[in-house]
């Protein structure tokens, strides 16, 4: 049970009635204004739900359909935006609603402990450990546009007596990795992109050695979801020194380890080609019309026990990521020994209007053809080699790939100072938060719940 503080408990409690107040009255005016004019929002709604749907259709089309849906989506988008602003003589009815509901979300998390001050002042997860006694940074200069060789990472290490190494091209990182565990490393970090994370993790692992990661590349998913400044790698530093130790899961398909996801259909696909990494958009667009008219064979059990035969989107991570649009690309948590699961069909722009609109209000759940679970074993199979993105590399997977998941297999060091939480943990889902908001403006501080573990 939390023990807490009078003006502790007074400050929270406070916070939650001034959220559920400001929530309340934001329904209330923009209630109001839609009552004022029912049928020009009416019509506001269903020219940007239009636009959507031939957005989505000028994706997936070539040559005059495209040019002539993405004309339509641009007017229906003008015309969703003029129904909208010439709907009200009152426009601050909506403002007013609109700002009201922004004021009641920062109220919201301060209430729940879930704002960054809160969660910053909160010990980072984990147990405190002493200093490493023979610490190695694995470096790769090039990862992250150079990010290391900018900031001088190697340099910066070798003044804390830590031994460098780098990797690239050419030389085999797993090898490298293997040969200071072998020479009695203690504690191996890596900095470079999340693929290249994974491979030490691997060995780290199965060591039961320790390890330290340092955000320099591109993307640095998992960095982010350990709670480190993905902006200050060279902060990741101080976890060589007294830090904190977080234990972590480590998931794996056909054997190999991932730290974060691996994508199959559509995004398998489009990674795979030779122009993705310099032309992304471009890449995706020209090739998403092909894709998703002929999704890739990829057979698997649903949630519900029953076979299909393919989807555009098969999405497995290394936990479940959040999906809310105030959290989306995050994990709440690393450690819950589970598989994170999501599997959609594209098959018609109605269908991803719905999906997309269901997903704006925290509903994605329940949009047909979109479906998400946890398992901690996940089987996909194919008649031909499964085009995927392994922590965003391309991968051709084995069928059938088979994922599993290791729980708290993988010893993180976290630097004191870092906050040790992933974004995602700070974003109360609705129900819960609401309920929880109820109790701390009406209830005695004894019947709060405390923050999940994470």
């Amino acid at each position: 049970m939390a023990v807490h503080t009078t003006s502790f408990a007074t400050r929270r409690r406070l916070a939650a009635l001034g959220a559920l107040a400001a929530a309340i009255t934001g329904v209330i005016a923009l209630l109001r204004g839609i009552a004022e004019s029912p049928f020009a929002i009416m019509i506001a709604i269903l020219c940007l739900v239009g636009a959507f749907a031939f957005g989505w259709v000028a994706l997936t089309r070539r040559g005059a359909d495209r040019r002539r849906s993405a004309w339509i989506a641009v007017v229906l988008f003008a015309a969703s935006l003029i129904a909208a602003v010439g709907a009200h003589s009152e426009g601050w009815v909506i403002v007013f609603g609109a700002i009201s509901m922004a004021v009641s979300l920062p109220l919201g998390r301060y209430a729940l402990g879930r704002d960054r001050r809160s969660l910053a002042e909160l010990p980072p997860p984990g147990v405190a450990v002493p200093a490493a006694s023979k610490p190695v940074l694995l470096v790769n200069p090039l990862s992250g546009d150079g990010k290391a060789q900018r900031l001088g990472l190697m340099t910066a290490a070798r003044a804390r007596g830590i031994e460098c190494h780098e990797f690239g091209p050419g030389i085999d990182l797993r090898q490298l990795a293997a040969d200071a565990l072998a020479e009695g490393a203690d504690v191996i970090g890596v900095a470079g992109g999340d693929g290249s994370q994974a491979i030490v993790a691997d060995l780290v692992s199965r060591a039961r050695a320790q390890m330290v990661c340092v955000p320099s590349g591109t993307r640095n998913h998992f960095a982010m979801d350990l709670g480190l400044d993905r902006a200050d790698p060279l902060a990741a530093l101080d976890a060589f020194g007294e830090a904190r130790l977080k234990t972590v899961d480590l998931a794996r398909v056909n054997g190999e380890a991932f730290l974060n996801n691996v994508s199959m259909g559509v995004y398998g696909a489009v990674v795979q080609s030779a122009s993705y990494r310099e032309r992304k958009v471009e890449t995706t667009v020209d090739e998403l019309p092909t894709l998703v008219e002929n999704p890739p064979d990829l057979r698997f059990t649903g949630q519900d026990g029953q076979p299909h035969r393919t989807a555009h989107i098969v999405h497995v991570s290394n936990n479940p990521y959040l999906l809310d649009v105030r959290g989306a690309g995050g994990r709440p948590s690393l450690r819950t020994g589970e598989l994170g699961i999501v599997t959609a069909e594209l098959g018609s722009a109605a269908a991803v209007t719905e999906m997309f609109a269901r997903a704006a209000v925290g509903l994605l759940n329940s949009a047909s053809g979109f479906n998400s679970w946890t398992a901690t074993r996940f089987e996909v199979d194919s008649d031909e080699p499964i085009a995927a993105g392994v922590d965003g590399e391309a991968v051709e997977l084995t069928p059938p790939a088979v994922f599993t998941i290791e729980a708290e297999v993988l010893q993180v060091r976290i630097p004191s100072s870092a906050v040790g939480r992933s974004p995602a943990a700070f974003v109360p889902q609705v129900p819960h938060a609401v309920v929880e908001l109820l109790r701390r403006a009406f209830l005695p501080a004894d019947h709060w719940q405390p923050l999940p573990r994470s």
